[in-house]
């Protein structure tokens, strides 16, 4: 770009610079831009090449097209065109910039009205075309919007390359296009890829929240609650009136028991989206399994469910509520519901297996713990392991429950060890020679 306009270079000592005869064509005369301009009146009468002066720094910073004539080994010089009309043809106004040292300055500037001008202005290399740009960019949407599709479809390899190919056509210069693979990547399970995306997309892009929430979320799931709160304070920061950061970021503070932060946090997504269920759905999770007060549970699980009723976690976790709360007339009819749901997610499978166990219906928590292994990535298999090995031994198959105990202690470690040490209904077999020595099988660590 100039870093300097004609009026200032009109100043200069001959001496301190020599610029080189201009290659543009003569600036038509008065008579001329008034035909070509009929109708126009904000030239006033008579214009003049004077009158055109302002424009040069508009058409410098919002060229149309730059182009390089390659026409002198001895200087490099660059036509910076800017149409006045949509059909890329003449008039336009073109500014001549030539490269001194590591500066470009301007040279020159003319109006065009012929179009045989402008084809000989245009002839040479192209450096620059926004038509071109937005073509790019249009083709780099379309793809990402594909991307996305098969994303949701469960496509990811098919995403993946659609992504690919969109940061390849935009020169890596578009973040939301990082942070949708990074998306894409995560779920692939290719985490260490995905917080690379995502911290291209930060580079490219640190006004949007995004990918900082997106970050921080991967922390959270890994534990790691001083880089989740880092990235997903950064969120916030930048939009702090969105409802799904100050959400999650209520959600970490939970975890790390900081309660007054975390209500307050809540307190701030209501108001200011109050038709966003997920704080309530948090504070009924918390309740309900974090300080086992199942009858709060019941009323935040409640409250968000009137605005999404259709939430499958949410009314999985609204059925044990009730249950553990002793309304059993309505976690029946809470399972009857999820049980008639077309497609289940994996977290809804696990809490239909555990919700059948407390229920006395076994047989039922075994089809659903079945089910559940036929998935491609079942919701803590460690658990599902746990209760259907607790479910066999209510229906006296004490091989079988071994077993799936082995299981179990193999995919979560010693905490299934403890949890089947404190479990009444295993008591049976936790004294046996047989489980205590699957009480020493090494850990594979959770895999859910």
């Amino acid at each position: 770009m100039a870093t300097r306009d004609l009026q200032d270079s009109q100043l200069w000592d001959d001496e301190q610079i020599a610029l080189p005869d201009s290659a543009l064509p003569p600036f038509p005369d008065s008579q001329t831009i008034r035909d070509a301009f009929k109708g126009i009146s904000v030239l006033g009468p008579g214009p003049q090449k004077i009158h055109f002066i302002h424009w040069i720094d508009f058409a410098l910073e919002h060229p149309d097209e730059i182009w390089d004539p390659s026409d002198s080994a001895s200087w490099q010089r660059y036509f910076y065109v800017s149409f006045l009309e949509l059909n890329e043809r003449a008039p336009a106004f073109v500014v001549e910039v030539v490269q001194i040292d590591d500066f470009l300055e301007v040279n020159d500037f003319t109006l065009v009205i012929n179009n045989e001008h402008l084809e000989w202005l245009r002839s040479g290399i192209s450096v620059y075309s926004l038509r071109k740009e937005w073509d790019r960019e249009r083709l780099a949407r379309a793809l990402n919007d594909k991307a996305l599709s098969a994303y949701d479809e469960n496509r990811l390899a098919e995403a993946l390359r659609l992504i690919d190919t969109a940061i390849q056509l935009t020169g890596r210069s578009f973040a939301y296009l990082f942070n949708n693979k990074g998306l894409i990547s995560w779920k692939m399970g290719l985490t260490d890829q995905a917080k690379r995306d995502f911290l291209k997309a930060i580079e490219l892009d640190c006004s949007n929240g995004d990918p900082f929430f997106n970050l921080g979320l991967i922390y959270f799931d890994e534990s790691n609650h001083e880089c989740a709160l880092k990235y997903l304070g950064q969120a916030v920061d930048i939009s702090p009136s969105d409802s799904q950061f100050l959400t999650e970021l209520g959600h970490l503070y939970l975890e790390l028991e900081r309660e007054d932060e975390a209500f307050d946090l809540f307190e701030r997504a209501t108001s200011t989206n109050p038709n966003d269920p997920q704080a309530d759905f948090h504070l009924g999770y918390y309740h309900l399994y974090k300080k086992n007060q199942p009858r709060r549970a019941v009323e935040y699980y409640g409250r968000g469910l009137r605005k999404d009723p259709d939430d499958q976690f949410a009314l999985a976790d609204y059925a044990v509520a009730q249950w553990t709360a002793g309304n059993k007339r309505k976690a029946l009819g809470l399972r009857r519901l999820l049980q008639d749901q077309p497609q289940l997610l994996p977290y809804t499978i696990s809490r239909l297996v555990y919700l059948n166990l407390e229920m006395g219906d076994y047989e039922n928590a075994l089809k659903y713990y079945r089910r559940a292994l036929n998935l491609s990535d079942p919701f803590e298999p460690e658990w599902l392991h746990y209760y259907a090995a607790v479910a066999c031994v209510k229906t006296d198959r004490i091989q079988e429950a071994l077993d799936l105990l082995k299981l179990a202690i193999g995919a979560g470690g010693d905490a299934v060890v403890q949890r089947a040490l404190a479990e009444k209904d295993l008591r049976t077999i936790t004294g046996t020679a047989a489980f205590k020595s699957l009480k020493k099988l090494p850990s594979k660590g959770r895999i859910g």
